[in-house]
């Protein structure tokens, strides 16, 4: 009997690891679609309109065409804010599927309050980056900005509910996977206020100048943080790669 339950213990040991790849490589997939659904839109402001606004036309960067979080007045560019928030909604799917890789490793003394509170954060994350991709896409739909900006609590949420819980995740999946920590801190520049301190230290990089509004190619940097995060998935598959293979040795 003994034998026997060491055999299945090794097995679901082995087993595990391949759930956590398979979760692992579905959010690098799903970050690095977010990505380029964000570069796309950005381009459409920073390219396209660029080149077709004349000169005595208000500025590109003028904070009335922000598609990240309409919010009135504002002048919709193109199918840009529909772009960003379908490529928000495909990154709250990432991140539940990283927190399933995460909840599928191995740990050495189970914690039911850990594995809790790291699902709970999880879906606060998710919630928080589906409800602003929402706000996006019904904005564009609609063509003026969805009534989600009339609720205080609801834009608290969207503003400081990703933020504080992808912290909060960060810190309590030390130890558990280096790239989903690594993942979660990328995600931080995804969050609004990590767009709006990009704003003024990483996007003037890119323009050589900060902006009076908002600073060119703002939401290509956005879009690099899921890229980033895209690659520390990537690492983490890899890292359950190895540890499935000790598992079989």
């Amino acid at each position: 009997m003994s034998a026997i339950n060491e055999t299945g213990q090794h097995q679901l040991a082995a087993r595990l690891p391949k759930a956590a790849v398979a979760w692992f490589l579905a959010a690098a997939v799903l970050f690095l679609a977010s990505a380029l659904l964000q570069h796309l839109a950005s381009i459409q402001r920073w390219v396209v309109l660029r080149g077709q606004r004349p000169g005595h036309e208000p500025s590109v960067e003028d904070h009335l065409l922000d598609y990240i979080f309409p919010s009135d007045p504002w002048e919709p560019i193109g199918t840009a804010a529909q772009l960003f928030g379908a490529g928000t909604m495909v990154q709250a799917v990432g991140i539940l599927a990283m927190a399933l890789g995460v909840l599928a490793v191995p740990r050495v003394a189970p914690n039911r309050i850990g594995v809790i509170s790291e699902t709970v954060f999880a879906i606060l994350v998710a919630a928080s980056f589906f409800t602003v991709g929402t706000h996006a896409l019904v904005s564009r739909i609609s063509g003026v900005p969805s009534t989600m900006q009339d609720s205080q609590g609801l834009v608290a949420f969207m503003v400081w509910g990703g933020f504080e819980s992808l912290a909060a995740l960060a810190w309590l999946w030390m130890g558990m996977s280096r790239g989903a920590v690594a993942a979660c801190l990328f995600l931080l520049g995804t969050t609004l206020p990590g767009s709006a301190i990009s704003n003024f230290t990483i996007a003037p990089m890119i323009a050589g100048f900060v902006s009076h509004d908002t600073t060119p190619w703002l939401e290509s940097v956005v879009a690099s943080s899921s890229a980033a995060a895209a690659l520390a998935m990537a690492f983490a598959a890899w890292s359950g790669v190895r540890r499935h293979r000790r598992a079989r040795a």
